[in-house]
């Protein structure tokens, strides 16, 4: 997992039993009475295959800000997880039922194409 927060990229532990609303809570980023940094942190994952997916809130969507929250740290995100560019950006997911795949709203293209 990683999220845009507070002008900084941060990446969670690897296999974290847990969602990014939990990571929030644990890191003090938000109260759990109050959720609404969901709604407004660029965040994401890394999938088995080591492509990049990127969101916000609980619906899972993407917007022309997030859009541009996430690129600003793109070139930061690749470095310090020492990600394949020949690998794939998505930007939001479509909701399945539990257990099936969700599907991404965007596709972006190779990650080498946004580097700068």
């Amino acid at each position: 997992m990683f999220c845009i927060y507070d002008g900084k990229l941060h990446i969670a532990k690897s296999n974290l039993p847990y969602s990014h609303a939990v990571w929030f809570v644990k890191e003090g980023w938000m109260p759990e009475d109050d959720d609404k940094l969901m709604d407004k942190a660029a965040r994401g994952i890394i999938d088995a295959k080591g492509d990049i997916y990127f969101y916000t809130g609980y619906d899972f969507k993407i917007d022309s800000e997030i859009d541009s929250t996430f690129f600003l740290y793109l070139n930061d995100l690749v470095r310090k997880l020492k990600l394949n560019i020949n690998k794939e950006i998505f930007g939001g997911l479509i909701r399945k039922k539990p257990g099936e795949k969700w599907p991404p709203i965007k596709k972006y293209g190779k990650i080498k194409k946004y580097l700068k």
